[in-house]
Parts: structure tokens; sequence; C-alpha cells
């Protein structure tokens, strides 16, 4: 797919010339530690890759990659800036429905957030994406994270959530920085095909949302097919059910009109969108 003539149109010259410089650098390397692990952060350091504060709160960057023995021992876990971003938009006391949830980054994430004060349903339909997600959680030690295998498409819950996560599958032509291949595999029928199924999960989840709760969209995917006009159409098509929330102080750096959104353009890793939806 020409992801750049599709930039030139819809950003401009200098924009598109931009976001496919950026794509050619080596990506960032961004990471959580592990707030029940003591030391990662200094280990790091020691390690002479200058970990540095990231503007998502828990977020940090490091020069180079995260020593194994740390990931291993789950003191750190490497999470691109906007995953963290999403996982934190999503955060909130309570109930939470994690509806795609492997490889499990964003609940942790938010388990993290407020402790003991949430649960989180980590739902994962394939079984070996739930086998790794599982393990995550293990090695992370989160207790209120419960691992589940549910299909979103068909979810088993009855009882309505304080939050709602949909990390949506979609195409990934945000992470071409990492994925190169990506910019050769997709074609413009993909994005498509994938609005369809991104707006079927959101029809298929938003009961499960209760009053006054949130519904947050997301997607690794740079394209207004897979984002804005997914959440346009829900909107549309939901007739008064949901309304667009503003977003939090911490999040304004990363804000494009009322959504969230990283770009690697602006030195914030892989292109990921985010949108906060409010039960009404």
């Amino acid at each position: 797919m020409a992801n750049t003539a599709r930039w030139l149109a819809r950003l401009g010259a200098e924009a598109a010339l931009a976001r496919a410089r950026a794509l050619l650098d080596a990506p960032s390397v961004a990471f959580r530690p592990n707030p029940r692990v003591s030391g990662a952060i200094d280990a790091l350091a020691e390690a002479g890759l200058a970990p540095e504060p990231l503007s998502v709160p828990g977020a940090w960057s490091a020069s180079g990659s995260v020593p194994g023995e740390l990931l291993e021992q789950g003191a750190a876990y490497v999470q691109e800036q906007g995953s963290q971003m999403v996982g934190r938009l999503a955060a909130a006391r309570g109930s939470i429905l994690d509806a795609c949830a492997a490889p499990g980054g964003k609940s942790t994430l938010m388990a993290d957030a407020a402790g003991d004060a949430r649960t989180v349903i980590a739902a994962e339909a394939a079984p070996e994406r739930a086998q790794r997600l599982a393990a995550l959680v293990a090695r992370w030690g989160s207790p209120n994270v419960h691992v589940v295998r549910a299909d979103a498409r068909r979810p088993p819950f009855t009882r309505p959530f304080d939050v709602v996560l949909l990390d949506a599958p979609c195409t990934g032509l945000g992470t071409i920085g990492r994925n190169p291949d990506i910019r050769w595999r997709a074609r413009p029928a993909d994005l498509e095909r994938q609005a369809a199924r991104q707006g079927a999960l959101l029809e298929a989840l938003a009961p499960l949302v209760r009053g006054g709760g949130r519904l947050v969209y997301s997607t690794c995917s740079s394209e207004p097919e897979e984002n804005e006009a997914v959440v346009a159409a829900f909107l549309e098509r939901g007739a008064g059910r949901f309304v667009l929330e503003p977003l939090p102080e911490w999040a304004r750096p990363f804000a494009s009109g009322p959504f969230a959104a990283t770009a690697p353009e602006r030195g914030q890793g892989d292109a990921f969108f985010a949108a906060l939806l409010r039960a009404v």
C-alpha cells in the first residue's frame, strides 16, 4: 500500500516527509518498571542505558535494549509509549474488561495504576495468546488480573463493567518502524475489512459498559479509516448511547482533536490511537 501517497494527501508534504524519515530511524525503547520490584531503573542506569521518564505517567525510555534478566524477573516490561498511553487512559477504579488482552501489557498496567482498587478481566480468544497472557500476568505478579478465554465478538459476561478497553485488531500500520514488512503486505482493502470488524467489536462490547462508564477504543494504526472513521460511525449508529470524553491533562501532548494519538514524527514512537467514550 502506498502509505507515502496517503500521508501526502492527508498530512501535507512537510508532515508526510517527517513521518517517512522518522520511520527510517531505529525505533526507540520504551518500558515501565514493575512497582512491586525495586531497582529496575537503577539497574538500567548502571548499565549505561540512560533511563528517562516519558510523557505518559510511569513510562520510561532507554537508550538500548532492556537486559533480559530484568524482563525474566518481571522487574521491567518493554512497552511502546503509545501502548502505555492507551492503558493509562483506560485505567480507572472499579471493574475493567480488557477485551482483546494479549500479550497483556495494558492489562497489567491498568491493574498497577490503582492496586487493589480495581479488578481487570483480561480476555483473549486464541489459546496460544491466552497462555502467553497468563504467563506475563504470573511473571508480573498481578493478583487482581484474571485471565479468561473469551471471544470479544461474543462476550460471555452478564454484569457491566466500569471500563471496557477494546484494543482492536488492526492493520498495524502505525508500527511500520518496527515491522517494515507491513508496508509491502498491507493493501487498501485491508483497511475496509478491519474497519468492519472493529465496528462489529464495538457494537458487541458497548452493552457491557455501565451507565456513566467508559469505553476506550484503540488501535496501533495511523490511518483514519481504522480510527476516527470507526468512532464516528459507532457514535452515529449509537443515537446518543455514548459521547466523547475529554482527555485528562497528562494526555494533552498526545491530543489529536478530541482523540489521543502518538506520532513517530513527534518522537513518540509507534503511531497509536485512542478514543475515550462515556456511556450516557
